[in-house]
């Protein structure tokens, strides 16, 4: 048979619970005190709602209204509520219906403090404590405790330009106020009760006058800041509490509530899962997590995003994300660590939408997915919210199109710009240092790239935003912000070749043997090089192998290992010349230089200096399953091979020998010219 409950839902734990017992099998009354709570509930066809202030005798009228049963009342209504609390649990004594009280966490001055947040509603034992909490903020303050507590709030950082006081109409009163620093126009005359409209139309009236006397200040950053003591039903308190929550400002109370007996929200909701009998272990599939890119400012939130973080339960982020949204009055988690958010959000079921923030646009080098993947298999519906990314608003703002652009990031990883500035006429970069444009623009001149024309846009969408341009030579002792952007236009670039084969009049030569054209295509169609390859150039000579692999792959990296000290200068000159900055020249002999180097993927062999066993033996035990080709000139070299092949159990290799023979002009006669035999071993 399906359970009947009667929930007083008076707080945000009220509405929590709602929104979770509408997707239990349970038939829910909810019981508010005004309009506007009704509002604020979900709909769902097993709840109706009930919306005005009842006593204990209606209480107990309508616990035991004709055709009514309930078989459990929840009393989520304010801390401070005490005698509407009491009243609940004396009727349902009287009517002998089970009552169970739901607690709020009420130390939220420490958490407030500690940086984790800011609730709608905070919570300071003392007046002295309330003073300390808002000397850490800014904005103006609706002081709502009476004159006797004035020259404590004084002592406040600003605070005859923060503070707005509501007092009796006296003379004396005013009197005091003045004396006290308080201008005229911050001061409020007015005899009580106030009931939500009064209190609302004052909230109005400070939020204007700030904003007149701050026209640089908005509220969104700065909120006001009410601030009350548990004054009771007699004091108006529940009206200051409704017009506060439906101005969305916080509300600072002094004195905390008496201590109670009841379980907390987490608490009730797995003590109810018990008792309805549905599986507490279990989160609801019914549970939304929205991934929102806020984009470069607050001001850039799409509607529908805004719209998200409004329905949402709570916000999930990092500090500088959950500061950006205060003004949703949300309960927060701060947190960045995508497990960490993950296993938050299983532990909390009570939570039915999550909306988790992060910085630009969610698909561009965004934190969302690594989120996605730890929430992969989790029972949750995912929906996502782009924001507006900083490369769209920068290459828009100096009048660049951006669809034909190549991206690349530097934050938080290396990348070879060099080598992407190469092949592509038009180059964002995402950055992450502030030396890293001057860094950049001396390594454009070294590689012969002076002439490119940089942008950078820095702090963009901020008060102190940068778009500046010129040349690499400009920026050499320049720094920016470490999130900025620099865009390269190179009229020079050369597109990537679908072929293998550089000219050999490409390299710069000299006394040191060259893996010739012919040969090289070859060997590195049989490396087979993937996007992100490792490779080792082992015997570069003077790096013809190991440079025309770095211009192929500008997202890989080739480590050119060379012993003699005339092919290392050869290396570097080449290097420079054909703009591989994605080669890193290693000078020694292998395999004792290789233990530093991260683990290969691909390696060419062209010399080994006779130590062919032991550098086979360390490539393939820091990666089975690398590719290997291997030249050789003697048949010495090729027996090797096959007797390593069978002593190291490796796969049968694949052996092409080739005699290339090139034309060479003799008078007025071409006469063919053959090199030496070639073979080229294959794992």
């Amino acid at each position: 048979m399906m359970k009947n409950i009667l929930l007083f839902a008076g707080t945000t734990e009220g509405r929590l619970l709602a929104e979770y017992l509408i997707h239990q099998p349970v038939s829910l009354h909810v019981c508010v005190a005004t309009e506007y709570g009704e509002k604020l509930l979900p709909s769902a066809p097993s709840m109706t709602v009930s919306s005005h202030r009842m006593d204990a005798h209606e209480m107990v009228d309508f616990i035991n209204g004709r055709g009514r049963h309930f078989d459990l009342v929840l009393d989520a209504t304010h801390p401070y509520a005490i005698e509407v609390s009491a009243n609940i649990s004396d009727a349902c004594k009287k009517t002998q219906v089970p009552y169970l009280r739901i607690l709020r966490d009420c130390q939220a001055s420490a958490d407030v403090l500690s940086g984790t947040g800011k609730p709608s509603e905070m919570f300071v034992d003392t007046t002295e404590q309330a003073i300390d909490f808002l000397n850490h903020q800014e904005g103006p303050v609706f002081l709502t405790t009476g004159s006797k507590t004035l020259p404590d709030f004084m002592q406040m950082t600003n605070a005859s330009e923060r503070l707005f006081v509501r007092i009796l109409p006296n003379a004396e009163m005013l009197s005091a106020c003045a004396a006290l620093g308080l201008p005229s126009s911050h001061i409020f005359c007015m005899q009580g009760p106030f009931d939500i409209s009064m209190n609302t139309a004052t909230i109005q009236h400070i939020c204007k006058r700030w904003e007149k006397d701050h026209p640089d200040s908005t509220l969104t950053e700065t909120p006001l800041y009410m601030v009350t003591k548990q004054s009771g039903r007699t004091g108006g308190f529940d009206e200051k509490l409704e017009a506060a929550a439906q101005a969305q400002i916080p509300v600072l109370i002094i004195g905390s509530p008496a201590r109670e007996k009841g379980l907390s929200l987490s608490e009730s909701y797995h003590w109810l899962s018990n008792w309805i009998g549905t599986d507490d272990n279990k989160a609801s599939t019914d549970q939304i997590v929205s991934l929102i890119g806020t984009g470069m400012s607050s001001d850039q939130l799409t509607l529908e995003a805004d719209r998200a973080l409004k329905n949402c339960d709570i916000i999930i982020g990092a500090k500088r994300m959950l500061e950006m949204a205060e003004h949703y009055h949300k309960p927060t988690f701060c947190s960045y660590n995508y497990p960490a958010i993950t296993d938050y959000m299983l532990s909390h079921p009570e939570y039915q939408h999550f909306a988790v923030l992060f910085s630009g646009d969610i698909g561009f080098y965004s934190g969302a997915a690594g989120l996605r993947r730890c929430l992969e298999g989790k029972p949750f519906k995912i929906e996502s919210f782009s924001g507006i990314s900083s490369p769209i608003h920068f290459l828009n703002t100096i009048g660049k199109t951006w669809s034909d652009v190549h991206l690349i990031s530097c934050h938080g990883q290396t990348a070879s710009i060099i080598s992407h500035i190469r092949c592509h006429t038009k180059t964002l970069i995402l950055l992450g240092k502030p030396e890293d444009v001057s860094n950049i623009s001396r390594k454009l001149m070294d590689y012969g790239l002076s002439n490119v024309r940089i942008y950078i846009g820095a702090d963009l969408k901020q008060p102190d935003e940068q778009i500046v341009s010129g040349n690499p030579a400009d920026f050499l002792h320049r720094t920016f912000s470490a999130l900025s952007l620099l865009y390269i236009e190179n009229p020079n670039a050369e597109p990537l070749p679908v072929t293998y084969g550089l000219p050999d009049d490409a390299f710069i030569r000299g006394k040191v043997p060259m893996t010739k054209s012919e040969i090289r295509s070859i060997v590195l169609s049989k490396l087979k090089l993937t996007k992100n390859a490792i490779l080792f150039d082992i015997g570069a000579g003077t790096g013809s192998i190991a440079i025309e692999a770095a211009r192929q792959i500008p997202d890989g990296r080739v480590y050119a290992i060379e012993r003699n000290p005339d092919g290392l200068d050869l290396i570097k000159e080449n290097s420079l010349k054909l703009q591989a900055d994605n080669l890193t020249i290693v000078s020694g002999t292998a395999p004792e230089c290789l233990d530093t180097l991260p683990a290969a993927t691909h390696a060419f062999i062209g010399g080994s200096a006779g130590h062919l066993k032991e550098i086979m033996q360390l490539l393939y035990s820091r990666n089975p399953e690398i590719r290997i080709v291997i030249t050789s000139i003697t048949l010495e070299t090729i027996s090797q091979i096959m007797t390593l092949q069978k002593e190291m159990s490796l796969p049968e290799p694949e052996i092409v020998q080739l005699q290339v023979s090139s034309a060479k002009k003799a008078g007025p006669y071409h006469l063919m010219q053959g090199q030496n035999p070639v073979y080229i071993v294959s794992f």
